[in-house]
C-alpha cells in the first residue's frame, strides 16, 4: 500500500524557465561583473554539474568549484545573492495546486532535491505549495542523488514511491533502496513507469 509520494523538485515540481538564467544575469549585474555570454553560460552549467562531481552540498565547496571551471574569482557573496534572487524563480500552477491537493489528502507528500534547503523551501512557498509537504530535505542537509543515504529520511520505504526527471538521480537510486518509482518524461520509456506531467498522478493515483 502507497503510504509516502517522494518528488524531486526542479523540473518536477518546478520546471526550468528563463527565470533561472536571468537571475544568474541579475546576480553578476549586481555585483558589478560584466561578463560575455558564453562565460555566463560556463558558469550556469558549471553550477548544473556541481552534483555529478560532490556528495554533500555546501556554499564554500560550490562556490570553489565554479572558481576553478571557471577561472573566476567569486566569494560567498556571489552565491548568497544567487541564492536570494533563485528564491523568485517559480511559477504558480492552479492545475498544480489542485493535484497536491488531491495527492495530499490521501498520502504523505515529501520533497529531496540536490538544491539549498532554505532556497527551494522559499521557492516552493512562492509557489502556494510548500503546505503540501511534510518535509523538504536539501543537498545541504542531506546527501545528494544519486547516493543511496540521500534517501535513508524516508521511512517505509516499501509503501513510497519516487517521482524525478531524471533516471539516473532520481529513478535508479530510489529502486535500489526499495522505493517504487515514477519518471517524469515526455518519452515513453519502456523500462521504467513513465507519466508526462505530475498533472498524471492524479488519475493514477
Amino acid at each position: 500500500m502507497v503510504k509516502n509520494l517522494v518528488f524531486d523538485l526542479d523540473n518536477t515540481l518546478l520546471y526550468w524557465k528563463d527565470e533561472y538564467i536571468n537571475a544568474l544575469y541579475k546576480t553578476l549585474k549586481d555585483l558589478n561583473y560584466n561578463l560575455s555570454f558564453d562565460k555566463i553560460n560556463d558558469i550556469d552549467n558549471c553550477i548544473d554539474s556541481y552534483e555529478n562531481y560532490y556528495e554533500y552540498l555546501t556554499k564554500e565547496s560550490l562556490v570553489n568549484f565554479i572558481n576553478d571551471r571557471c577561472n573566476m574569482n567569486f566569494d560567498i557573496n556571489f552565491i548568497d545573492l544567487l541564492l536570494k534572487n533563485h528564491e523568485d524563480c517559480y511559477n504558480i500552477d492552479e492545475k498544480l495546486i489542485d493535484t497536491l491537493d488531491y495527492l495530499s489528502s490521501k498520502y504523505d507528500l515529501y520533497v529531496i532535491t540536490n538544491y539549498f534547503t532554505e532556497t527551494q523551501i522559499a521557492r516552493l512557498k512562492n509557489a502556494k505549495i510548500l503546505k503540501y509537504f511534510k518535509k523538504v530535505y536539501g543537498g545541504d542537509t542531506n546527501y545528494l542523488k544519486p547516493n543511496l543515504k540521500a534517501f535513508d529520511n524516508i521511512k517505509d520505504k516499501e509503501n513510497s514511491i519516487m517521482i524525478g526527471d531524471n533516471i539516473n538521480f532520481d529513478i535508479i537510486p530510489s529502486m535500489k533502496v526499495g522505493m517504487k518509482a515514477i519518471l517524469i518524461s515526455q518519452e515513453k520509456n519502456l523500462k521504467y513507469k513513465t507519466i508526462k506531467n505530475i498533472y498524471e498522478l492524479k488519475e493514477m493515483l
